[in-house]
């Protein structure tokens, strides 16, 4: 009995729950693949793993869970997110396959954010977090450079490992990036070249996959950490955003009006250009509800679908292939339907915008602390590419570093009222 009385200790009970998201993110990240232990676990084990942090938190909060007040608009989306989840479902075009999507969606995905959300809640559990990923990107980096080094740049598996394409793996990297700044910001000087080390690694690997999208979400991430080192110069800022806005939509329009739909390298361009008109069309029969989460079921919508680009004789064959939108914010729209797609963004919003503006005004904040910000930057314009949420590894790191803003902002308002309450019991 004493040693249940020590184990059921709230704090340890605490500790406990941070300790079985960081187990299950391990899981997660580094063995999830079919390639690893996927194919090996049960259907069942895999879903206690997933679900088992949130489970903990039961023990360590009791009804706060669902009741803390500081939390109160996001449990009240979250919960919403889940039940227009399983409406979904319930509506999809072909329910079978949208229930294992959406139940991986949510498991590691909300729930991996509700419970980051209570459990990263200090500095040190912060540090914790992302030493986690340091060591994650590690392991990453040294097995897919070995596998690269064994097989050749074109070799099978490449490039597959963890996350089974290049496109994501370059995405893996921008999210787990956290860990190797987190050494580079230390003064411990072997720490700060563990993380340089670590970084030029991960820029090797992104380089070696030959993926212009995570290029793009890197230079967009540079740009405006360079916008944030400039941020007092405000005419500096104002006209380099104009700038921007100016240059980019032109040559954009340039590059584009030069694509020959001839060319093998450029039809796959003009592909998913046309796959912008053509998610209209599908979101027209279904603009609520959506069609279901990997329904597979986009080819049914081809035959009164009139192509814009009517050189492109090929698109309904990919479309029919591939029966994927190539963008989150599409897939969203289009298979979670507009409700569900605007709930999730009112929470990731909700909780991105009261982050910030405890950052601002809060002069404890440091650079690592608004990294985090630039990298889910990263991920959203990398995102526009492919369906990144879709990948258990993605989706549970990006929900638990939107889980830390979460936690971070209700940390500082107890640690405030702490300091308020002290002050007045002084007097």
């Amino acid at each position: 009995m004493k040693y249940l009385s020590y184990i059921c200790q709230p704090p340890l009970l605490n500790q406990l729950a941070f300790y079985s998201l960081l187990g299950s993110g391990a899981y997660i990240v580094l063995l999830w693949s079919p390639n690893i232990l996927g194919r090996h676990l049960s259907f069942w084990t895999q879903i206690v793993i997933y679900i088992c942090p949130w489970l903990m938190l039961w023990l360590a909060y009791s009804w706060q869970v669902i009741t803390a007040k500081e939390h109160r608009l996001e449990i009240i989306l979250m919960v919403g997110i889940i039940i227009l989840g399983a409406a979904n479902t319930s509506l999809s075009n072909f329910a079978p396959r949208s229930v294992d999507t959406m139940r991986t969606f949510l498991l590691t995905g909300v729930f991996a954010l509700w419970a980051a959300m209570f459990s990263i809640n200090g500095p040190r559990r912060r540090q914790m977090f992302d030493w986690f990923c340091a060591g994650a990107l590690g392991v990453i980096i040294l097995v897919e450079m070995i596998l690269w080094l064994v097989r050749g740049n074109f070799g099978p598996g490449v490039f597959q490992v963890f996350v089974l394409h290049p496109i994501p793996l370059g995405t893996l990297i921008i999210l787990l990036s956290s860990g190797p700044v987190r050494l580079i910001v230390s003064k411990n000087s072997t720490a700060r070249l563990l993380g340089c080390l670590l970084v030029l690694l991960g820029g090797i690997l992104i380089f070696l996959a030959h993926k212009r999208g995570t290029w793009i979400a890197l230079a967009a991430m540079l740009a405006v950490w360079i916008l944030y080192l400039v941020r007092r110069r405000k005419y500096l800022v104002i006209s380099i955003c104009l700038a921007i806005a100016l240059i980019v939509p032109l040559e954009a329009q340039r590059r584009f009006a030069r694509l020959d739909p001839n060319s093998a390298h450029h039809v796959s361009i003009l592909h998913r250009l046309e796959l912008y008109n053509f998610a209209l069309h599908i979101w027209k029969t279904h603009p609520f509800m959506g069609i279901g989460l990997r329904s597979f079921t986009h080819a049914q919508y081809l035959p009164d679908y009139h192509l814009r680009n009517q050189q492109l004789h090929e698109f309904p064959q990919a479309v029919d292939k591939l029966q994927t939108l190539d963008n989150l914010f599409l897939t969203g729209l289009v298979e979670l339907g507009t409700v569900m797609t605007l709930f999730y963004l009112g929470l990731v919003i909700l909780i991105l915008a009261t982050y910030c503006r405890r950052l601002r005004s809060g002069p404890e904040s440091s650079p690592l602390d608004w990294y985090r910000v630039l990298v889910l930057l990263g991920f959203a314009i990398h995102s526009l590419t492919y369906d990144s949420l879709l990948f258990p590894p993605l989706n549970w790191l990006f929900h638990v570093q939107v889980g830390i803003m979460a936690g971070y902002q209700a940390y500082d308002a107890r640690l405030s009222h702490q300091s308020g309450a002290m002050g007045l019991s002084e007097a």
